[in-house]
């Protein structure tokens, strides 16, 4: 049984086969996933350069030169939103942006409200959805912030204007008072859903690694369809040897299991620690997942290569059939594939329970999202149970096979 279990091993691992797909097919796909999603975390916006009017209309607006001196950062931690350049008038701001100097200027209207206006090069920028530029960022803080600033002035301003200056003055001393002792004692406070905050495309990789799961049955398929005498000459030698079908049908299921198991464990472990998806501290049961999602794969890999008559080009196309397939409502293929993921889980969730790939990197969600360890252990059984029905029938079909000539 030893010799079997090692020779097993040695021929699935010197397959080439199985070391393009199992191997560096994995870890390809997920330096493409780095190289796309590395710059989409942590976004840092790029102050962009604007031109200030200082004309007679900016001078009348109170506040005005603070709120420019908060956008370019300046005597604050806030984000640097804009590089501000002073001008005279608004004929030079517009030289300047025409010459590409500043994507746009900050001025006040004749009404005394605080205006903005961008360039033709920041409004492609900003409407075109494949570019990486933060312009648009920015351009949404600007407008959001200019806004505030307005109707705080008319709020002021109308105060002002009730008909006694000094009273107005006093409520808003009040109004600033109270506002200033309500931020002393804010009404809410931050909470964490989860045990750490996960890295958003995380979802993708453990989907990866739920297809690169489900192509690992090629290992058991290899193993077991070698073993059958009316497929392979290997098979009918092994039919005639005195060990017993048991002894063979274990060394081919432990040695896949291993295989299958070793070759998610390199996967895993760079997407780890290679591409930093990390796992709020639970590698240990993320290891045990694999080794739970390895015996399923084997387990589904046993069933299917121990279909009669079947070539073993078929069994390993049904193989892969089921993990790519699988991993379109796993949502491996993008965002439109991950929302029909979600909207099974949501609504069909016991479609889930048929998609071997989809409870696989169900395994990793679990463990990324949950604080709980209960989603993770009802995975596992759901994988266990799979795997111990697949043997058991893959078993059955084994005992019964017989052949009138070799």
């Amino acid at each position: 049984m030893w010799t079997t279990l090692l020779t097993t091993i040695k021929v699935n691992v010197r397959e080439k086969s199985n070391l393009l797909w199992l191997f560096f097919f994995p870890i390809l796909m997920a330096s493409l996933f780095w190289g796309m999603f590395s710059g989409l975390t942590n976004i840092q916006v790029e102050a962009q350069n604007f031109a200030v009017v200082h004309d007679s209309n900016w001078n009348s607006v109170p506040g005005a030169d603070s709120l420019v001196a908060s956008l370019a950062g300046k005597n604050s931690s806030h984000t640097k939103l804009i590089v501000p350049t002073v001008v005279k008038s608004l004929g030079e701001a517009k030289e300047r942006v025409n010459v590409k100097k500043d994507s746009g200027y900050l001025y006040v209207t004749d009404q005394g409200s605080l205006g903005i206006a961008i360039s033709d090069d920041m409004y492609n920028k900003v409407t075109n959805t494949l570019s990486s530029s933060t312009a648009g960022v920015v351009l949404s803080s600007l407008r959001s912030i200019i806004t505030q600033f307005n109707h705080a002035a008319d709020s002021v301003e109308g105060v002002s204007e009730s008909g006694n200056p000094a009273k107005a003055q006093q409520t808003i001393a009040e109004y600033v008072k109270a506002s200033a002792a309500s931020a002393k004692h804010p009404y809410t406070h931050d909470r964490s859903l989860t045990h750490f905050a996960p890295d958003q495309f995380a979802r993708y990789y453990y989907a990866l690694l739920g297809m690169v799961c489900m192509m690992s049955m090629s290992f058991a398929i290899s193993s077991i369809t070698s073993a059958q005498a009316n497929l392979s000459p290997l098979g009918a030698r092994r039919s005639v040897a005195p060990q017993a079908k048991w002894r063979q049908f274990g060394a081919i299921m432990i040695a896949s299991w291993l295989t299958s198991f070793a070759s998610m464990a390199v996967s895993f472990c760079y997407i780890r620690y290679v591409c930093d998806i990390v796992m709020g501290g639970r590698e240990g049961l993320a290891i045990a997942a694999l080794f739970v999602a390895s015996f399923t794969a084997t387990a589904l890999g046993l069933l299917v290569g121990a279909i009669p008559r079947l070539s073993h080009g078929v069994k390993t196309g049904i193989s892969t059939g089921i993990a790519c397939f699988g991993a379109l409502f796993a949502g491996l293929y993008g965002t439109f594939a991950m929302n029909i993921s979600d909207a099974i889980s949501r609504d069909a969730p016991a479609l889930d329970l048929i998609n071997p790939v989809k409870q696989v990197s169900n395994l990793f969600y679990d463990l990324l999202y949950y604080d709980s360890l209960q989603p993770f252990v009802q995975t596992i059984m759901i994988l266990l149970i799979t795997g111990a029905i697949c043997v058991a029938l893959s078993i059955s079909i084994m005992r019964r096979r017989s052949y009138a000539n070799l």
